[in-house]
């Protein structure tokens, strides 16, 4: 029972709906904990939005895609080695990833892709908690998840599954050679910082594509995610079907996933926007194909999420139906004065005659008792 808010509405004595981690995935706040007044700006400094209980929420009911366990792993195993690589200060052309690695990390995708066997839709929004210290891991793990849902949608093999999984956990793995300053700047880039951050695609590729333990696939998709169909993208600029499936998807995970995450200098969008732009450049830069297929299996307005419907009232998303995600049942609170009211549930499935009309990156609303 937890609805999503903006931490810049937290106050002392709130009730914490989920969890809070760190990089390293260890609890920095457990569930179900009161918020003090010493917390706050911590919290501030670290997430741009929280899950709290309240009577609004009541009934929410969170079933976690992936338990917080094993994303921790994966989180750690990410970090740890990453870490390392930038502590050596290897160059891009010696690194070597051991068995060890390898194997955890294909462990790691396996059991992600047992996960996803038994998942139809992503109900929760996988970037709502993400902290700013670890948000290169989650993206990563988001990436992969993503990926993974798309790949056994189109029915890949569960071999190519795994080597999908694999490049996305490590696609961005040249960003390690990017200079700091450059790859977290807030303002516009320069175009020689945007060429710079261009090299990674091709020191990614460059790092993978002679480790003994993957497959040339995982290079692949560090290679060729910025590819887009109609040859705008690169390193390569290639077009269509020299672009290989894996490249296809991880360009609609990666920039799904980097549009909806937050940043200390800007606010991620509500997937609802970011889907549309992926059609609008469905054909041009994506295949349409797989743009249709992962607005099926993503959430548009996930559960805890507050919406704006067509007649103007206000409500949270308290219940997503397989079938028909676009229309969800929603906790009504507020009429389009902003005027508080007693909640009521509304099923769009039913109310066919509403519709949703804007979605919010956060509940930034009053509190109801």
């Amino acid at each position: 029972m937890a609805r999503q808010i903006s931490t810049t509405l937290l106050y002392e004595g709130m009730i914490l709906g989920r969890s809070l981690y760190d990089g390293t995935g260890r609890v920095l706040l457990q569930q179900g904990q009161m918020i003090k007044g010493s917390y706050i700006e911590k919290i501030k400094n670290q997430f741009s939005s929280v899950y709290i209980e309240d009577t609004l929420s009541e009934g929410i009911t969170y079933e976690e895609l992936v338990p917080q366990e094993t994303r921790t792993r994966v989180i750690q195993t990410l970090s740890d080695t990453w870490n390392s690589w930038k502590r050596e200060g290897s160059s891009f052309d010696r690194i070597v990833i051991g068995q060890k690695f390898a194997k955890e990390l294909r462990q790691h995708v396996s059991t992600l892709v047992e996960v996803l066997e038994h998942t139809t839709i992503i109900r929760e929004d996988l970037a709502a908690v993400a902290g700013y210290d670890h948000a290169t891991y989650v993206h990563s793990m988001n990436v992969a998840l993503y990926s993974l849902m798309l790949g056994q949608a189109i029915g890949l093999s569960h071999s190519m599954l795994l080597d999908l999984g694999t490049g996305a956990m490590l696609h961005d793995i040249g960003k390690l050679w990017v200079p700091e300053e450059v790859l977290n700047k807030p303002g516009l880039l320069t175009e020689k910082e945007r060429d710079i951050i261009k090299n990674h695609a091709d020191w990614g590729h460059s790092a993978l594509s002679h480790q003994h333990e993957l497959s040339y696939l995982v290079a692949h998709c560090a290679y060729q995610h910025h590819e887009r169909l109609d040859g705008s993208g690169y390193p390569r600029a290639l077009k269509g079907d020299q672009i290989h499936i894996f490249g296809k998807i991880l360009a609609v995970a990666d920039v799904y996933d980097a549009m909806v995450m937050h940043r200390p200098y800007r606010s991620g969008l509500v997937p609802a926007q970011v889907m549309e732009y992926l059609f609008s450049q469905s054909g041009i830069g994506f295949d349409l194909d797989l743009v249709a297929i992962f607005s099926k299996k993503v959430a548009l307005y996930p559960l805890g999420s507050t919406v704006t419907l067509s007649d103007g009232r206000i409500g949270l998303v308290v219940h997503i139906y397989e079938q028909l995600p676009m229309r969800p049942v929603v906790r009504l609170f507020k009429n389009r004065a902003g005027e508080s009211f007693d909640p009521i549930d509304v099923d769009l499935t039913q109310q066919l005659n509403i519709t949703i009309e804007e979605a919010q990156n956060t509940a930034v609303i009053e509190l109801i008792d």
